[in-house]
């Protein structure tokens, strides 16, 4: 479970900072939403999971003012699609980081 939280937190601030596709960011991304995907189909429901990363956003808007707000709008915006195509479509975590989060070159 810690390293779920660390990966989602490393998400987050990853999702908010200026988009930059590297090798880096790509592998980073990657690790973090195959880690998600193992983790989201293991019986939680789309607004557990939701309400579990922005409780991740609160704690790191202590930690980085302003940041809050960010990853919430990014977390409402983008995280219930990538759930529904980690579930529903099949999506592979590479495809999410290229196509959806533009992580990937």
């Amino acid at each position: 479970m810690k390293v779920i939280v660390v990966l989602s937190c490393l998400l987050a601030v990853s999702l908010a900072a200026p988009q930059t596709r590297n090798e880096l960011t790509c592998s980073l991304c990657t690790s973090v939403i195959t880690d998600l995907d193992a983790w989201i189909t293991s019986d939680k429901t789309e607004s557990e999971i939701v309400n579990f990363v922005k409780q991740i956003c609160s704690v790191l808007g202590n930690l980085i003012q302003g940041f809050e707000e960010t990853c919430n709008s990014l977390v409402t915006a983008q995280l219930p699609s990538i759930i529904d195509g980690l579930v529903n479509d099949n999506l592979n975590p590479t495809q999410i980081c290229t196509d959806v989060l533009a992580a990937c070159p």
